[in-house]
């Protein structure tokens, strides 16, 4: 069990490791930054996850969310939105090549959990956990 798990893993380590590049570094301060240079922020998978913390910091300071689920679901929902609708308006700066709708809202899931969710443990512990029960052969009665 552990075998799979390792290698699921590993099988999504790896496409996010080439997608992540290292242009921008600090997310915007202001939407001047963000409207002055939009290929900085949509070309990369790491733009878009600054961007995306950017934003949820926005929409959960202006809804006054303070709950932690909820401050990564809109994470989430954020990017999703930024990458998908960026892919079917065919924008070009989204990336620079052209992916199916379904990668593209997978895209802007990992980017979601890369600006705030990702290396949260409880969070983490049940997408594995949800994961592993998968793979878990069901016991016979």
């Amino acid at each position: 069990m552990k075998k799979y798990l390792f290698l699921l893993i590993a099988f999504l380590a790896i496409p996010i490791a080439l997608l992540a590049q290292t242009e921008p570094t600090t997310p915007p301060t202001g939407w001047g930054d963000v409207f002055s240079n939009p290929a900085l922020w949509l070309g990369s998978f790491a733009g878009v996850s600054l961007l995306t913390a950017f934003l949820a910091a926005f929409i959960n300071g202006f809804f006054k969310i303070v709950n932690k689920f909820p401050k990564q679901l809109c994470a989430w929902l954020v990017a999703i939105a930024i990458v998908s609708v960026g892919d079917l308006a065919n924008i070009k700066i989204i990336y620079t090549w052209d992916f199916p709708w379904w990668l593209a809202l997978l895209n802007g899931f990992l980017a979601g959990l890369a600006s705030n969710g990702w290396f949260d443990i409880p969070t983490l512990k049940r997408i594995l956990d949800v994961i592993e029960g998968l793979f878990k052969p069901k016991p016979i009665q």
